[in-house]
């Protein structure tokens, strides 16, 4: 009987790329496999909830090791962003006895800069290369991947040390896309949490949302080979318009789009135990990889 593959061997680390507390990226890097690709993570919990952080990701990454599913040579690494967040009410902080570098106190930009900057350390510190690495990104983090792509800072500046490397694939699951269309299609209940993190200018929520962008996806991703999008059916808390609308602009911007809704369970089931989001990337893997 042919013996088993050995586990690959992986190092975690947490590393700081700003001041802030949350301005940190979990790395799960082997060295042994440099010339596979990245997998970048985004969490999500509506940019405010601090019970949810990178460390949300190991899950996936326990799957995608322990279940023999990745191709030799195929992963390089595993990255989880923390960015700074927005006040909680739940999680409230007394701004004179909290030290500056612990507020949350973030504001649209402020997480998409930090996503920017993260990705800029990766590059930097750990040679995370344009087009050789998977985004993945859950509700608030699939938004902030879109977001990526809108930002013009995102995109190759003058001053080489700035640019930030764009992914070869992007995966957002249970997204949200359409800011003031999800509140509204919710009866407002979603106000709280998108002015926490948006104020509360509504203009500025559909400037910012994925689905109202006025430019290209294309255009702005130029070497993109896949952007999948995945949602379940039991998600009570993401409704179907949400993909929808962004599957239809991305396939306007004429991307290679792919769009599943066979994931099961509540909003945050489909991360818990790793195995959905394991399969989702398997799968992303495999197509970007032919």
């Amino acid at each position: 009987m042919a013996s088993a593959e050995p586990t690959p061997t992986i190092q975690y680390v947490s590393q700081q790329y700003g001041d802030n507390v949350l301005q940190q990226v979990g790395i799960w890097e082997m060295p042994q496999q440099r010339g596979g690709y990245w997998i970048v993570y985004i969490h999500g919990g509506a940019w405010r909830d601090p019970k949810i952080t990178h460390l949300t990701f190991l899950p996936t990454v326990d799957q995608l090791l322990s279940a023999g599913r990745l191709p030799p040579n195929s992963i390089a690494g595993f990255a989880s962003i923390d960015y700074r967040l927005s006040p909680h009410p739940d999680h409230p902080q007394d701004p004179a006895a909290t030290p500056t570098s612990e507020l949350r106190q973030a504001r649209h930009p402020d997480h998409i800069r930090d996503v920017q900057a993260a990705l800029r350390f990766l590059s930097r510190e750990h040679g995370v290369k344009e087009d050789k690495y998977i985004l993945v990104g859950h509700s608030a983090g699939a938004t902030l991947a879109m977001q990526l792509l809108m930002d013009p800072s995102s995109r190759a500046p003058e001053r080489a040390e700035e640019h930030v490397p764009l992914p070869a694939a992007i995966v957002g699951v249970s997204g949200i896309y359409d800011l003031v269309g999800l509140d509204e299609r919710h009866d407002g209940n979603y106000t709280g949490f998108i002015t926490s993190a948006f104020g509360s200018d509504r203009k500025i929520w559909d400037v910012a949302s994925p689905v109202n962008f006025t430019g290209n996806f294309q255009t702005n991703w130029p070497n993109a080979k896949l952007a999948v999008l995945a949602w379940s059916r039991e998600d009570t808390l993401i409704d179907e318009p949400e993909i929808d609308k962004m599957a239809a602009k991305l396939i306007k911007d004429r991307l290679n789009v792919s769009v599943t809704k066979s994931l099961t369970g509540e909003h945050d089931d489909v991360w818990g135990s790793g195995q959905q989001l394991a399969r989702l990337i398997v799968l992303t893997l495999a197509q970007i990889r032919e």
